[in-house]
């Protein structure tokens, strides 16, 4: 068999989304009949597993049979669930407007970035890149960290530096001030109204079509919210599963399938754009809640505007590098969720909402309490199989091959419903940190305690750390391991309390299959790939030509401040500045940090943006950001370099 084809090779080497810079096509008829197979494949297991439960394995009645019922009961729990994703992702086809075109009347944009105590590295790239976009614009740095290096940066770049004097209600409080100056200046008459608001976290670099492509929604009146998918760059994050990660699904899946009549995504934050006339009926951005993104489409929805999902990559950020970081983000997000759920009545919201939105929003908001559901994994099979009752009258091999033809079929079924969008093994890993922020948002709807916005820290930290499982987790993995021992020694007749080796097996197959998770999660957990680093800015292998001063040499690796290249022995740099030329790229002063030999030709040399350099920086930033065609072979025309991933 032939080696594959360059092309191929360049495709592989790019992250997913790079191909969904151009509009996505429709869902293909096959891929599609076989996402609809793989739904009902995932239901028809489980139900038919259940029935012969039922019809087969039921022991005589009495306490035996009401503990089996117990038991069947808890594995029917995930049936509803799948039957109502098999509905809802029946398709996920979502057309997008056409771009509009350069000279065309557009309405007036501000793109808000608000930011608070994030590195110049991480916000840089998203200041720069915002500015170089079109159509004109604004670009507003809504800084509440009050930092001058800042309001430097922003001056140098063009962009409007905006900061407040109280610091109430975290990013809401930031944006609504934003809001309110915006206000002011269109009452005066002295400038244009602004109509539409874009938002982007401090870490999202926007594509050079993020408002020419996004636009064209905002001709349909009714349309408040456009939101477009959250894509990361920084390949090897915690929620990386090598292929989209966890928010691809999200994004690329269940978001799509809700750009249906009547149903329409929630606001996430950032990547999107707001009719500012529908935010101003709603009295701004919501406040009451710490996630504020959701609690605000809520109130839109209420108000009878619409929203919309472009299906489409317009900007590309950090996701959560380390297990720390993931947790407090997921955590933020499950107790907003909660708030929510509290304060708007969700399940009493059927009054305002469609069938189909109010399923999704309860949904959403529900899901974080799955941490719970993991719980009763746990909690259930070591009742029953503690109980000493009866629950199976199949033979061990029988319930065995029952057990992992249905799990398989499952697994199988739903990642195609998924649309391949999910790898169990990370997956299930991932599931294990929702443990601890189910029993969090648990407790809190017990007591009901103040919350507070907390920003997901970004950019590097000062030493390097290993990442630690919550306590709740290791316990739970010897607790289950060590019952399944005990149920084993009883069996075996080796201690005292004992049950049938069916009622054993019954039990002990979910108990061992919950303890393996735990075990996946810990072990990425624990991973060096996963430890804090020190570096600010994630670094991409680029092989390109680089000129220093007139002399040729080889790019190894690039950041948004700085170069490691390769360069011809004894080369070096006559003044204490570099000028350096990349292929695209207009020339930069650099300095070097570090050299040294690394083979009898050749030397290894640093190189970093002055502090301060913000133009240096911005350019480097933009030519990894928004690629000029042809500045790099490995890279596609249309596609930055940040596509990279290094995997050949």
């Amino acid at each position: 068999m032939g080696s594959p084809s360059t092309d191929q090779r360049a495709r592989r080497q790019l992250a997913p989304w790079a191909l969904e810079i151009a509009a996505p096509p429709s869902e293909s008829p096959p891929a599609r009949t076989l996402a609809r197979i793989g739904g009902v494949t995932a239901v028809v297991a489980l139900v038919a597993y259940l029935t012969w439960r039922l019809a087969f394995t039921l022991p005589a009645g009495g306490w035996n049979r009401t503990v089996a019922f117990t038991l069947i009961g808890f594995e029917a729990l995930p049936v509803f669930g799948l039957v109502i994703k098999a509905v809802t992702l029946w398709s996920i086809d979502c057309t997008i407007p056409a771009p509009i075109r350069p000279g065309t009347k557009t309405p007036k944009v501000a793109i808000f970035i608000p930011t608070y105590n994030e590195p110049a590295e991480v916000i840089l790239p998203t200041i720069a890149a915002a500015c170089a976009i079109e159509p004109a614009h604004e670009t507003w740095v809504l800084d509440d960290g009050d930092r001058p290096w800042v309001a430097e940066m922003c001056r140098d770049l063009g962009a409007r530096y905006v900061r407040r004097t109280e610091h109430q209600h975290a990013k809401a409080g930031n944006m609504n001030h934003a809001l309110a100056l915006l206000a002011d200046e269109g009452e005066r008459g002295d400038l244009e109204p602004t109509e539409i608001v874009a938002v982007l976290d401090c870490d999202h670099v926007p594509m050079p079509g993020f408002l020419t492509n996004t636009l064209g929604w905002f001709d349909d009146p009714a349309i408040a919210l456009v939101q477009g998918p959250q894509h990361f760059y920084n390949h090897g994050a915690f929620d990386d599963d090598g292929h989209t990660g966890e928010q691809g699904l999200f994004f690329n899946v269940l978001m799509a399938a809700r750009q249906r009549a009547g149903v329409g995504p929630f606001w996430c934050g950032s990547t999107s754009l707001i009719r500012v006339a529908a935010l101003d009926e709603v009295g701004g951005v919501a406040t009451e809640t710490i996630t504020e993104d959701m609690h605000t489409t809520l109130k839109l929805v209420r108000a009878g505007w619409k929203t919309a999902y472009h299906r489409q990559t317009i900007a590309v950020g950090l996701a959560p590098a380390t297990p720390d970081q993931y947790l407090l983000q997921r955590r933020r997000w499950g107790m907003g969720a909660m708030q929510i759920l509290v304060t708007e009545r969700l399940w009493a919201a059927k009054r305002w909402m469609s069938w189909r939105n109010y399923w999704e929003y309860l949904d959403g908001t529900l899901f974080w309490l799955e941490g719970l559901a993991t719980l009763g994994a746990f909690c259930v099979p070591i009742a029953v199989m503690m109980s000493g009752a009866r629950t199976s009258t199949a033979t061990p091999l029988a319930f065995a091959s029952a057990f992992f033809a249905m799990f398989a079929a499952r697994l199988w079924g739903a990642k195609r419903l998924l649309r391949g969008h999910i790898r169990w093994k990370t997956a299930f890993a991932l599931r294990t940190l929702r443990i601890p922020v189910g029993v969090a948002c648990a407790w809190w709807l017990l007591t009901r305690d103040s919350l507070e916005f907390v920003v997901t820290p970004k950019g590097g930290a000062d030493s390097r750390r290993i990442g630690r499982a919550p306590l709740i987790i290791p316990v739970l993995a010897s607790l289950a391991f060590a019952i399944c021992a005990y149920a084993a020694a009883g069996v075996a007749g080796w201690v005292p309390w004992r049950t049938s080796m069916e009622s054993t097996v019954a039990s002990g197959l979910w108990l061992a299959l919950a303890g393996a998770v735990l075990l996946f999660g810990m072990a990425r957990i624990r991973a060096e790939r996963f430890a804090t680093s020190r570096r600010r800015a994630h670094r991409f292998a680029v092989d390109a030509a680089i000129r220093m001063d007139g002399v040729y040499g080889e790019v190894i690796d690039v950041s948004t401040n700085g170069i490691a290249a390769r360069f011809p022995v004894g080369t070096t740099m006559s003044t204490g500045l570099a000028t350096i030329e990349l292929p695209g790229c207009a020339p930069l002063k650099m300095e070097q940090v570090r050299s040294s030999a690394a083979a009898a030709e050749f030397g290894l040399i640093s190189l970093q943006v002055c502090e301060g350099d913000w133009t240096s920086h911005a350019a480097l930033s933009l030519w990894l950001f928004q690629t000029p065609p042809g500045a790099v072979a490995s890279v596609p025309d249309g596609v930055p370099i940040v596509a990279l991933t290094g995997r050949a």
